[in-house]
Order: structure tokens, then C-alpha cells, then sequence
């Protein structure tokens, strides 16, 4: 007996379950690709110019729209050479609630960048934030282009799925079908190989002589 393909309907089933975590995949990896490129940009307009200073909790804005406080930081920038040192205040992080929760940290440090006015590029625990740097440059481009190696490579592994899975179920499809008509083909000739009944033949007429007592036909 001829053995059949598989059928084609799991692989439908997996193209289903997969696509839309594909999809997923590929954006998650766009979105990191989209946030080592903004870090690089921030990185490059920083190096240089930049400094880690820590900032001190003078103050916590409360948004009275929403609940939610900020905490305000005072940092003091050293003076340049022949210049006056410089005191900013920066925002720290926000905090939710109701009421709003009113716990900031004492101190927090700043990454800032002096532009005209300075300001804060990125803020954390006292000690968690470095200098920009050409080396953590550096390192940030190497971030990127990982990144970007692995979007890419996103990128050609779904295209590759998406059109290759339903390629694939065409063909299981179409090979089980043209089986099938094989088998029914290959089954039709052992049916007609046995001889069919004849039918049954008419009587012969019969020859037999003509009754002498009927009268003789007329002419």
C-alpha cells in the first residue's frame, strides 16, 4: 500500500501560533536597535563636556492635576578657570499614589551635560552614574551595531517564515492530493480485471417443419 505525504494542516497550525509572536519579536528588537541609537546620539553630544556631580533634595513639586511629586535637586557646578561656580536645581524621579508618596532620596547623581544652561542628561543612586567617556562611547557603538546585527537578522528569519510555511504547506498539500489520485488510479485496474457475467443469449428459432394440417399460405 502506497504510503501517503503528511498533511499540510500542522504546519498551518504552527504558522498561526508563531506569526503574531514574530511580529512581537521583531518590533521588540526594533525598539532596542531605536534606543542604542538614541543612546549613541546622546553619547557623542556629551563627550567632553560632561560631569557627574551630586545633587541635593531641596524641594518636592507636587502636580495638584495628577497624583504624582517630584523630587528637586540642587547641584553645584564647579567654576571654570577665571568663572564663578554655578548652582541648578534638576528634577529626580517622579513618584505615584495616592496621596502622593512623598519619599525621595536625600541625594541623587546627575550626569550633566554643560550646555548653556547645564543640564541633566541622566540621574540615579549616589555612585550608580559614569562619565561619558570615549571609551563608553565606543562601547555604546558596539551596543548598536549588535543591535542592528540582530534586527537584521529579525528581520530575514520572519520573512523567511512567513513565506516559507505557507510555501511549505502548499506543497504538502498538493504532493498528498496527486498520492491520493495516484492510489485511486493504481486501485481502478485490479476492479476491472475480473471478467464481467454475459448476458444471456436469445433462444435460436426453431426450424422445426410446419404443421400439414394448417392450410398453405396464400400467394
Amino acid at each position: 500500500m502506497q504510503r501517503l505525504p503528511p498533511p499540510s494542516w500542522p504546519v498551518w497550525v504552527v504558522f498561526a501560533l508563531l506569526l503574531v509572536p514574530g511580529i512581537v519579536v521583531l518590533g521588540l528588537l526594533g525598539g532596542l536597535k531605536d534606543a542604542s541609537a538614541e543612546l549613541l546620539a546622546q553619547s557623542e553630544d556629551a563627550v567632553g563636556r560632561n560631569v557627574v556631580l551630586t545633587g541635593t533634595l531641596v524641594d518636592v513639586e507636587t502636580n495638584s492635576g495628577m497624583p504624582v511629586n517630584t523630587g528637586i535637586y540642587e547641584v553645584t557646578i564647579p567654576a571654570d578657570e577665571g568663572g564663578a561656580a554655578e548652582t541648578v536645581t534638576f528634577g529626580g524621579d517622579d513618584h505615584w499614589g495616592f496621596p502622593p508618596d512623598p519619599d525621595h532620596p536625600a541625594e541623587l547623581s546627575f550626569l550633566v551635560v554643560l550646555d548653556d544652561p547645564p543640564r541633566a542628561a541622566a540621574h540615579g543612586p549616589v555612585g550608580s552614574v559614569e562619565p561619558v567617556t570615549e571609551a563608553s562611547v565606543q562601547a555604546d557603538r558596539e551596543a548598536l551595531a549588535t543591535d542592528e546585527a540582530l534586527w537584521v537578522g529579525g528581520i530575514v528569519v520572519f520573512w523567511l517564515f512567513a513565506l516559507g510555511m505557507p510555501a511549505l504547506g502548499i506543497v504538502l498539500a498538493v504532493r498528498r492530493r496527486r498520492a491520493k489520485q495516484a492510489a485511486r488510479a493504481a486501485s481502478a485496474p485490479a476492479t476491472a480485471a475480473w471478467p464481467s457475467p454475459a448476458p444471456a443469449s436469445a433462444p435460436a428459432p426453431s426450424l422445426a417443419p410446419l404443421d400439414s394440417r394448417l392450410p398453405p399460405p396464400r400467394i
